[in-house]
């Protein structure tokens, strides 16, 4: 066997989206919110992994994960770009997640890629992993004020189904500084998956907090409705974030997964709110987005 091995797959997703209410215009519209190329495999002893991609907010072919990893001192060391080792909702991968893109807390308090170096270890029931890089959101350069990031995160497997998670970063960037940190934990017992997480900043990045509730049940064979709830605070920002959203995935084959989902927003959405790709819009309470999506993945 060669000790180089070649790995191609990937993803697209096309998404529908159809969003008003709140004061705001009726929005709708296809779109192709991810088409992603991943390459991985074995490098003699170690493994690596190089993932770029195509997006609606982008004309050009970015740059996602991009590293080396490999037993090291009884655990993984890691280099190159990845995402660090912080908000767990984050961590799971793109393809993954349980609606059909990740929160508007994630969006905000989450981590990103970064380059950098980490650490991880598996002491049993206790796992840790700890990462120096150059700052959340600092992909590709993007952002970068010859600044660094130290990132620890800890999961306690509390039984065979119920984990607790924590993590704090400091992002030292130069001209700024913050401390953020964040709880979270999974409850997967039986055909239910239940997540919770609560996350907050202090420092130059203000006093900011976010929670966010995310509850999977496999109702049949194929299908797993969900709901949602989040709810977040931004300092400065005189009416908080709180949004719920319902939905359904329906797994057509091991390969492609159709998403349904609904989401309300209960208060106004203030426009200092990073709201990514979700579909909603800096308005009054009341907004709603309707978003359906068909992933295929090879």
């Amino acid at each position: 066997n060669s000790p180089v091995t070649v790995n191609l797959h990937g993803f697209a997703q096309t998404r529908y989206t159809y969003s008003g209410g709140g004061g705001l215009e009726v929005n709708r519209g296809f779109s192709i919110p991810r088409a992603r190329l991943i390459l991985s495999g074995d490098l003699y002893d170690w493994e690596y992994k190089v993932s770029g991609q195509w997006g609606d907010d982008t004309n050009t072919f970015d740059l996602k994960d991009a590293y080396v990893q490999g037993s090291l001192f009884s655990g993984t060391f890691r280099a190159g770009q990845f995402k660090a080792p912080f908000m767990r909702e984050v961590l799971v991968a793109q393809q993954d997640t349980l609606m059909t893109d990740r929160s508007i807390i994630a969006n905000n308090f989450g981590q990103g890629r970064s380059q950098g170096v980490q650490y991880s270890r598996d002491f049993g029931m206790l796992d840790f992993t700890g990462a120096y890089t150059d700052g959340f959101n600092t992909a590709n350069g993007a952002g970068v004020q010859n600044g660094s990031a130290l990132t620890a995160r800890f999961g306690v497997d509390v039984t065979s189904w119920w984990n607790v998670g924590a993590a704090i970063s400091y992002n030292d960037l130069v001209n700024t500084d913050y401390t953020t940190w964040t709880l979270d934990t999974l409850v997967s017992a039986g055909g239910l998956d239940l997540t919770a997480a609560y996350v907050a900043t202090s420092g130059d990045a203000g006093d900011n907090w976010g929670t966010t509730v995310q509850a999977g049940y496999m109702c049949m064979e194929n299908f797993q409705g969900f709901v949602a709830f989040e709810y977040g605070e931004l300092e400065g920002v005189t009416e908080n974030l709180s949004t719920f959203t319902v939905g359904g995935n329906y797994f057509i084959n091991d390969n492609i997964k159709w998403t349904t989902d609904l989401s309300y927003a209960l208060n106004g959405i203030n426009g200092a709110w990073d709201l990514g790709d979700t579909g909603f819009r800096a308005g009054d309470s009341g907004e709603y987005v309707l978003r359906t999506q068909i992933q295929i993945s090879f």
